[in-house]
């Protein structure tokens, strides 16, 4: 009985290594998708203020 035991201890230790992996692994995913996100809002910003101050959009507001 005392080695079933052990067994199932070794399994759900060997378990919740990897489940504590899988979740590291997400969490980096994630955090890289939240700074493209960053990086892409920035890019989105810094185009609009370039286009409001561009000629071209100032003779298409006194149209």
């Amino acid at each position: 009985m005392a080695t079933l035991l052990s067994a199932q201890t070794l399994k759900t230790k060997h378990y919740q290594t990897d489940q504590q992996v899988k979740y590291l692994q997400i969490e980096a995913e994630v955090d890289m998708i939240l700074q493209k996100l960053n990086t892409l809002k920035q890019q989105k910003q810094l185009l609009e203020g370039i286009s409001a101050k561009s000629p071209e959009s100032a003779l298409k507001d006194t149209k």
